[in-house]
């Protein structure tokens, strides 16, 4: 009776070492490998934001959108600006929206990247990630309208025409 004890309990703890080793090595190959990312960004607490809004990387940094059985579903798009909420043509795309998100970008180049979350557009859901120095946005040259120096130079102008004609007159 002794040694049928001994043998189940021995046999209930083989079986118990074999599922916890088969759980942790499913858990090892359903687990993200983030190695390569500089930069992971999930969501929030909220469920409606990303947990890393503003990032700095560098030029060659991969950044990792990455999230795992959210309530609702989630993407990454690139817009053109920070107030933009349309995708932009050829610009970077997660795909259809997700509870679960595993989404990698190697940045290029030197840029100013700003992304949304295309069904939360409307509650803010984005973000802005500045590669190296950014995109350097140059103030527009407006020659619409002529700047004060040339007001200045043709009211003097004037001025010294009308004086000029008035000492002919006098002569």
């Amino acid at each position: 009776m002794r040694l049928v004890t001994i043998t189940a309990t021995l046999l209930i703890i083989s079986v118990a070492f074999l599922n916890t080793a088969s759980f942790a090595s499913a858990q090892e190959q359903n687990s993200t490998n983030t190695e390569e990312c500089k930069v992971i960004i999930g969501i929030d607490s909220s469920g409606v934001a990303f947990n890393n809004t503003k990032v700095n990387v560098m030029v060659g940094d991969t950044v990792c959108w990455v999230w795992e059985n959210e309530s609702m579903g989630h993407n990454v798009v690139q817009v053109d600006s920070e107030d933009s909420n349309e995708r932009k043509a050829g610009g970077v795309y997660s795909g259809e929206a997700e509870t679960t998100v595993d989404f990698r970008h190697t940045f290029t180049e030197d840029e100013t990247f700003y992304y949304v979350c295309e069904p939360h557009t409307s509650m803010d859901m984005r973000g802005v990630i500045t590669v190296g120095i950014g995109t350097i946005d140059l103030p527009s040259d407006s020659n619409d309208t002529p700047g004060f120096g040339v007001g200045i130079t043709l009211i003097a102008l004037l001025v010294g025409l009308l004086s000029t004609k008035k000492s002919d007159n006098r002569l």
